[in-house]
């Protein structure tokens, strides 16, 4: 049986069907070749990552991690107290509450936010936009009331809680608010002494951390360290918070008797330099008078008037010009190139010495002889007062004063800056210069702070600051003798204290008017002061009052100041236990009367009481029950 030939239609179809074949082969070919490129670059890119994770950069993603499960708390320092040179609390720290919020767990922020109005006083609509945010934290009111955060926790809003802050207060209110200054909400210093230390006041934060699951919660035995915060050290300051609030009380009576604009009253340690007291009372705009939150012991300049002719005798002792017994003729006027310089009350020519000069505040005296001194002179005494400078207190917005270099004064500089126009001080450089006079001639460092103590008590003393030798001990002692006369029978005599021989000099200065000049007769305003120091024979305090703008007829230092002083150093030789001349006398000497505060004399009490029982038996009694 012969084959028949396959025919052209058989032929075709098969090799239709095997070219299909083959194609489908090369196309699963190409797609498995691109499945694995595919497959290799994936696995590439995961070998590439791990790797990167593994060997290029660990430390950056185990961080990622730990800062996920890893929360982190800061421990709040606790701000450290501001206290007196008795341990008294001026500003401490105290916990307060503040109402917080986690808006996204609060269900109903409309109906949330106007029950919290109601009790916070604040607006509904601004509480609504907080809790109403996407944040997970929000401040609804800071270091609230306990009532009224009680009262907040009393309404069960879901997402709200109260926090546990540091709230800053002052127990004595706004008494020396002038020196201790304000912190922010946040405790953070923005005036005055808590702005200047609020380094050591602040301390150091500390931090809690611990590992948290997926829901917030702190995991049992997960990670747990805790970096405890460090206290700010408590400062202690040279004031005496009894001394500051009599000044203070003072202030308030005397400027609002005399009308005046306000007033100052300083006092320190005339050898140590450490303020005891600073008091501002001024007038506000609606007519009342309180304390002033500006320090204008150190921000305010005035024109001192004759309080500065002590400085300028001192330089005309210091050159030999004269001695305190040389006398020469004083007219009751003295023109000095275009200005015409008169005593009051008027007088006739009279032949003064230069101590009268001093005791009966004559101007034309202390001009004729400040000619004789020259301006030279006059000016280098001056500076080394520490007149036109800044002093040691390093305190925010102190003042230097004006006082121009000799070879600017004009023609009538000389006259004028020797009785004390023409040049601005603050009170506190007059003070500190009075000091030097106190202090045989050694001009003190101010200073407003003891030192700091931790939390242990233990106390580090601040380091003083220099002193300067700006005159002889001898001539000091001169001008000190100059200035007894003064309250004793010239010009100061309301400033007497029973039992102390006091040293000092009044002052009644021309203001400058804001327009320029001192006006006339009948419109013009003035300062009046007085600064001195006791016991004169060994100073222990040296205060200075000043009284801005008293008005009507009394004005002058002699008395609106002078009578402020007395009080005060009345007050203040109890406190500080300054003996009288009556007490400093032997101790067995009949009769002798000592100077107590109640704290001390309580504690005789108790020693007396203590002795008492010793002697009876029933103190050794006790004492062998309790052992």
């Amino acid at each position: 049986m012969s084959r028949q030939p396959v025919g052209p239609a058989a032929l075709g179809r098969g090799a239709a069907t095997v070219e299909q074949h083959r194609e489908t082969h090369r196309r699963f070919r190409r797609r498995a070749v691109f499945g694995g490129l595919m497959l290799a670059v994936v696995a590439g890119m995961f070998g590439w990552r791990l790797a990167s994770l593994q060997l290029l950069e660990p430390e950056r993603f185990v961080a990622h991690g730990e800062a996920q499960r890893i929360k982190t708390l800061r421990l709040r320092a606790g701000r450290g107290a501001i206290v007196d040179r008795n341990g008294v609390d001026l500003v401490l720290s105290v916990p307060g509450q503040s109402m917080i919020a986690n808006p996204r767990r609060v269900e109903d922020p409309v109906r949330a936010a106007r029950a919290l109005a109601q009790v916070l006083g604040a607006d509904p609509e601004v509480l609504e936009r907080r809790i109403s945010s996407d944040k997970s934290f929000v401040y609804l009111g800071r270091q609230v009331d306990l009532e009224v955060a009680e009262a907040i926790l009393a309404l069960e809003i879901s997402g709200v809680y109260a926090q546990e802050e540091w709230e800053r207060i002052r127990p004595g209110g706004d008494s020396a608010l002038s020196i201790l200054g304000r912190t922010d909400i946040d405790s953070i210093g923005i005036s005055g002494i808590e702005l200047v230390y609020d380094g050591p006041l602040s301390g150091t934060d500390g931090e809690r951390k611990f590992e948290m699951g997926m829901r917030g919660a702190s995991i049992p035995g997960g990670e747990y360290s805790v970096e405890p915060a460090c206290n700010g050290r408590t400062l202690v300051l040279t004031l005496d918070r009894a001394l500051q609030f009599e000044a203070e009380r003072l202030l308030l009576e005397r400027v609002e008797a005399v009308g005046a604009k306000g007033g100052v009253l300083v006092a320190m340690h005339p050898a140590t330099g450490e303020i005891l007291v600073s008091a501002t009372v001024r007038r506000s705009a609606d007519g009342v008078v309180r304390i002033s939150s500006e320090h204008l012991a150190v921000t305010w300049t005035y024109e001192p008037g004759s309080i500065i002719k002590p400085l300028t005798v001192s330089a005309i002792l210091d050159r030999a010009v004269a001695a305190p017994d040389t006398v020469r003729e004083v007219p009751p006027r003295l023109k000095v190139h275009d200005a015409t310089f008169s005593d009051s009350p008027f007088h006739e020519t009279v032949e003064l010495t230069l101590a009268d000069i001093i005791r009966r505040s004559s101007n034309v005296g202390t001009i004729l002889w400040a000619q004789d001194l020259g301006a030279e002179a006059l000016h280098e005494q001056l500076r080394e007062f520490g007149l036109g400078s800044v002093t040691d207190l390093d305190f925010p917005g102190e003042a230097s004063g004006i006082l121009h270099p000799a070879g600017r004064w004009s023609g009538t500089s000389l006259p004028t800056i020797a009785i004390g126009q023409g040049v601005s001080t603050t009170p506190l450089q007059m003070l500190v210069a009075y000091s030097a006079l106190a202090n045989g001639g050694v001009r003190p460092a101010p200073t407003l702070v003891l030192g700091t103590r931790d939390d242990d008590g233990v106390f580090e003393p601040r380091r003083p600051g220099p002193s300067l030798s700006v005159l002889p001990a001898a001539v000091a002692a001169e001008v000190v003798g100059m200035m007894e006369q003064v309250v004793a029978s010239g010009t100061g005599t309301r400033a007497q204290v029973s039992g102390y021989r006091v040293a000092g000099k009044t002052g009644t200065a021309w203001k400058v008017l804001p327009a320029g000049g001192y006006g006339s007769k009948g419109n013009r305003s003035y300062v009046a002061s007085f600064a001195g120091f006791l016991p004169a024979e060994a100073p222990r305090l040296a205060v200075i009052v000043v009284v801005d703008e008293p008005s009507g007829e009394v004005y002058s230092g002699g008395r609106v100041a002078a009578p402020v002083f007395a009080e005060f150093a009345r007050f203040a030789v109890r406190q500080l236990r300054i003996p009288s001349a009556d007490e400093r006398v032997e101790a067995d000497r009949e009769g002798r009367v000592m100077a107590l505060t109640p704290a001390r004399h309580a504690i005789l009490r108790e020693a007396a009481e203590a002795s008492r029982l010793e002697q009876s038996g029933e103190l050794v009694a006790a004492s062998a029950t309790s052992g």
